[in-house]
């Protein structure tokens, strides 16, 4: 019965909306924001503040958020989607659904879509293990491509990730679309073994586009927040832990601490800075939560190890082969 009436408000909730549709109001939001949108148009839900509808968008969007819940604890991240779409169309200024769609998109699509990879590689090994060694030799290219893949997949989703930073990607998507070029060339030799391979390459590549995805959507939920630290600190968070693309990583933080924020940002900038090359920028941060009392314990250790040994955050350490 519950399910039946949210339905019916949910239509019409959109039917009532249609009118508004045709209000083309241009907005300045934030002109001068990297890389998002600097011109955005007003979408109906976001006028209803001043609206006699405004209840009863939130109304419709409490309702798809309930489904969102729903279709999470089901397991059906697909169906989620469009539901973060029309959530973030009616109240873009909800901050929560952007952070978890972004990172829903990002993080769990993203692993969700590797899950196949496991049972694609005992089917493979289960057909490479019938042919004969004639027929091997035949179909090498296609087992080293599927050896290539496999090291790429392993890189993604790997502590130290490789493949997903702005340099990266673009090598990266170049690599996986000619390996799809050169499998179309054996089809006729093993059918059977060929789509096993193309599916074992089209994984990363719709990782990749995921991750992307899942940037995009928090980019644009930053262009309808702008003056608060909360999907600046998401977005240099994804690009920092997931990406381990610092650049960006460091760009979007470095925003994030221009607004009342947690003490916990200023700590993954330090992170970020070191990781990034910039270990004067990250003493300073460090020096700076030091003087004003924040995880003092931590910024005595992270100053002590940068200034006599150049490095403080694991990764780095690794690199430079010291313990941890």
């Amino acid at each position: 019965m519950n399910r039946k009436l949210n339905r019916i408000l949910l239509l019409i909730a959109i039917f009532l909306y249609i009118p508004l549709g045709l209000l083309q109001v241009k907005i300045n939001y934030r002109r001068t924001l990297e890389n998002l949108e600097s011109r955005l148009l007003l979408m109906p839900g976001q006028i209803a503040g001043s609206l006699v509808l405004s209840g009863f968008k939130g109304i419709a969007a409490d309702l798809l958020w309930l489904n969102i819940e729903d279709y999470w604890h089901k397991g059906q991240h697909y169906k989620m989607l469009p539901l973060f779409d029309a959530v973030s169309w009616l109240q873009p200024e909800y901050i929560t659904v952007w952070a978890v769609g972004g990172w829903h998109m990002a993080y769990n699509i993203f692993s969700n879509v590797g899950h196949e990879a496991d049972d694609l590689e005992k089917q493979l090994d289960s057909l490479t293990g019938k042919l004969s060694d004639i027929e091997k030799k035949k179909i090498l290219p296609v087992i080293h491509i599927a050896e290539e893949a496999k090291t790429i997949r392993e890189n993604l989703k790997g502590y130290y990730t490789k493949g997903l930073t702005e340099k990266e990607q673009p090598g990266m998507i170049a690599k996986l679309t000619g390996y799809e070029k050169k499998l179309e060339e054996y089809g006729d030799v093993n059918k059977e073994l060929v789509e096993i391979v193309k599916k074992l390459v089209e994984i990363p590549y719709e990782q990749i586009l995921w991750y992307e995805r899942g940037i995009s959507f928090l980019k644009k939920g930053v262009s309808y927040n702008s003056e608060k630290y909360d999907l600046y600190f998401e977005l240099g968070w994804t690009y920092y832990h997931k990406g381990q693309d610092y650049p960006n990583a460091v760009k979007y933080l470095e925003k994030a601490v221009k607004f009342p924020h947690p003490a916990y940002v200023d700590n993954v900038l330090a992170h970020a800075y070191e990781l990034n090359g910039q270990v004067d920028k990250a003493l300073e941060q460090w020096e700076k939560q030091l003087k004003e009392g924040i995880f003092t314990d931590i910024a005595k250790r992270a100053i002590r190890c940068i200034k006599k040994e150049g490095a403080f955050t694991p990764k780095k350490r690794r690199e430079l082969g010291l313990s941890n």
